[in-house]
């Protein structure tokens, strides 16, 4: 069928909707990767955005297990640059189409896709929406400068938009499990991890549940009383979609926890943790979306790896300034080798270890900064600080 990608920048791009979802305004932004990101589709980092990936070959096929991020999907649409392929592991009923289809899903592909991919690039996420009606299209702009939709500021406005945290976070606390038949958990749980539900991915949690924690997730605005009466021996800061705005209350109830209890950020929970430390946050001129990011330790910075240089996946479109930490007791560890953000940052008692990029994966890096969390749990609880 065809149908249009229209741009708040004026841009308008025809092309073929694959399949058709509910047809709502997000913002488009680009996902680099070398192979299509499966996990994208489940990742609560997706809410509210048109994803568009630069893949040039897509399998047809339905997600593994290992690959579901949580509950379900969460993106407006997803737009690929690339060809969609029959996978071996595809049939008539479980291949990508159909998995987005039956999710409400619009799947595009642009006629042009690498104009599309350079003005994303040179604009950065911008508000969109996939239609099949041309006339809609010129109805949707206003007349101004810059241009933009009539219909996405009231849409924008919205409290699951202003929050989309408030949207998925549970409203309940509950013990996280998730029977996975690849995975080998151990059966004594050496550790009790409180986790915020800021939009957690699955693949963070079953990294933590390897290491022998029990994970009990509690809402995103669950009080730092109510989270020390659980006694936790760390605490998780993990997500998920949007930034600070409308996240006043998590952001005070971070400041109250930091010194009880080890830390690990990472994400949303990274730029959270900062802003609670009294950090200036910024938005960034290129998010850092995609799993090809490339970081750098901090020179004259003696961490114990074995490498200075890694390539992570980072899914964020806002940094903290990096100043802040220059002047204050926190040390930036990390930062982004081609614009010098801040990839993370600790305290000097450890207490806290903040990271922009993802530690759900299965690399050296990742298992290091999760060792390093468990390893200062057992510090604290030798110490007897654990009440």
């Amino acid at each position: 069928m065809s149908a249009f990608l229209a741009l708040a920048t004026g841009d308008v791009f025809p092309g073929e909707m694959i399949c058709r979802g509910e047809l709502l305004p997000g913002q488009a932004v680009i996902y680099h990767a070398d192979k299509f990101p499966y996990r994208i589709l489940t990742d609560p980092v997706g809410y509210g955005k048109i994803i568009v990936s630069d893949c040039q070959m897509v399998d047809n096929r339905w997600p593994y297990l290992t690959e579901i991020e949580s509950y379900s999907p969460h993106l407006k649409a997803l737009v690929i640059l690339g060809d969609l392929l029959k996978s071996p592991f595809q049939d008539k009923r479980y291949n990508l189409v159909n998995y987005l289809k039956s999710n409400g899903i619009t799947l595009f592909k642009p006629d042009k896709p690498a104009a599309l991919n350079t003005l994303l690039m040179q604009s950065g996420p911008v508000p969109g929406i996939i239609t099949d009606d041309l006339t809609e299209i010129n109805q949707l702009y206003i007349k101004k400068t810059p241009p933009g939709f009539k219909i996405y500021e009231p849409y924008s406005q919205s409290l699951d938009n202003l929050d989309p945290v408030r949207k998925l976070s549970t409203r309940l606390e509950f013990f996280w499990d998730l029977p996975d038949q690849e995975l080998i958990v151990p059966q004594i749980r050496k550790y009790l991890i409180v986790a915020y539900d800021f939009g957690l991915a699955y693949s963070i949690l079953r990294n933590i549940k390897k290491l022998g924690c029990d994970i009990r997730i509690v809402p995103a605005d669950c009080s730092p009383e109510d989270v020390i009466a659980l006694k936790p021996e760390g605490i998780l800061l993990a997500g998920g979609p949007g930034g600070l705005e409308g996240m006043g209350y998590a952001v005070n109830n971070i400041s109250r926890l930091v010194g009880l209890r080890p830390i690990l950020a990472t994400g949303l929970g990274h730029i959270l943790l900062a802003s609670a430390l009294g950090a200036k946050i910024e938005k960034m001129k290129q998010p850092h979306f995609g799993t090809n990011i490339e970081i750098q330790s901090v020179a004259g910075l003696d961490l114990g790896l074995k490498e200075n240089y890694f390539v992570t996946t980072q899914t964020h479109l806002l940094t903290p300034d990096r100043t802040t930490f220059d002047k204050g007791p926190y040390k930036v560890t990390f930062t982004n080798r081609n614009d010098q953000t801040v990839e993370a940052f600790e305290s000097a008692d450890y207490l806290l270890q903040s990271y922009a990029f993802s530690l759900g994966g299965d690399d050296y890096l990742t298992k290091t900064c999760l060792n390093s969390f468990i390893a200062e749990m057992e510090s604290h609880r030798a110490a007897g600080k654990i009440s």
